[in-house]
């Protein structure tokens, strides 16, 4: 497990679940609001699998193989292609500077003339599985944003994009592209694989020999995958092999955790609907939003039930 799943498993190792109760609650609510947006049937659908029943053998990073991957997650994420204008753009720069830490951009998504426009970086196109997760995200905006259930202004709307691609069944691409490794002069690193966004907002930087960039953590991303197959009713699902190793021990630790907390189908959150609760510094009543409002934490934003402040996001934790 790297030392970030680590850091991240360890926080909840005491009560079982493996990452702190704000997340938990955050990745939690969030799964059971893309069950009212999008509907159950999502759940039911195949795992998307880094084989070649998705991802073409002979992958060449052809403009129409790239096609052929954008218009296949489309599909899979009920999205129109032909909604959709497609930009390729030359990141190879980029790329080379961000060896040394700098952040760059590998997709872009924003809407011009009221048409969804996504855009994909060459540099990363040799690679279909890292792809894919880029694909993956910006089509997730286009059913966040582009389909108006938020707005940009939504805090968590970048980490909410990261955990619906696992929703969309893409979780396996989204968790594995986040960090890669790379042997130089006998040592592993880990290669940053640059932002699904023109938002350069989250990239962060370990003091323990990696890179790391994204909106979610290894232990989030992991946790997130275990929920998502709870929800499948999937206790030991096969696709976890497809997993890397340091979000796959989160995600297994996840199911442990869910098998005593809650029923195969439902998330503890559920369990906890209209009771009080201590987050931090404060009392909570987990209740179910108005779908209309855009709450930080998804579909059930902790309400203070003594206190005006709200818990911080996740992402804003030190």
């Amino acid at each position: 497990m790297t030392s970030e799943a680590s850091r991240g498993a360890s926080a909840g190792s005491a009560r079982g679940c493996p990452v702190d109760t704000g997340v938990q609650l955050w990745i939690e609510s969030s799964m059971q609001w893309f069950t009212e947006q999008f509907g159950s049937r999502e759940l039911r659908d195949q795992v998307v699998l880094p084989t070649a029943r998705f991802l073409p053998s002979d992958y060449s990073a052809t403009r129409s193989e790239i096609e052929h991957l954008v218009t296949s997650a489309c599909l899979r994420m009920q999205v129109d292609r032909r909604s959709i204008d497609l930009q390729l753009f030359d990141g190879s720069a980029e790329k080379q500077a961000a060896q040394s830490g700098t952040k760059r951009a590998v997709g872009h998504f924003h809407i011009a003339k009221g048409r969804a426009v996504v855009s994909l970086d060459l540099a990363e196109a040799a690679d279909p599985v890292v792809l894919l997760a880029i694909v993956a995200h910006e089509l997730c905006h286009v059913r966040l944003l582009g389909e108006k259930r938020i707005t940009a202004d939504r805090k968590d709307h970048e980490r909410l994009t990261d955990l619906l691609t696992v929703f969309f069944g893409f979780g396996i691409f989204s968790t594995n592209a986040a960090m890669r490794f790379d042997r130089r002069a006998g040592k592993a690193w880990i290669v940053p694989q640059g932002e699904f966004d023109d938002r350069t907002l989250n990239a962060a930087r370990g003091n323990d020999g990696y890179h790391r960039l994204g909106y979610l953590s290894s232990a989030e991303f992991g946790y997130a995958l275990g929920c998502y197959a709870w929800l499948r009713r999937e206790a030991d699902p096969g696709w976890s092999r497809f997993v890397n190793p340091g979000p796959l021990t989160v995600m297994r630790q996840s199911l442990s955790f869910l098998t005593v907390a809650s029923q195969p189908g439902d998330l503890p959150t559920q369990r906890l609907l209209n009771r009080p609760i201590k987050v931090r510094n404060a009392t909570v009543n987990i209740v179910r939003a108005n779908p209309a409002s855009s709450p930080i934490f998804g579909m059930a934003f902790p309400q203070a039930a003594r206190e005006s402040r709200r818990p911080d996001p996740p992402d804003k934790r030190k």
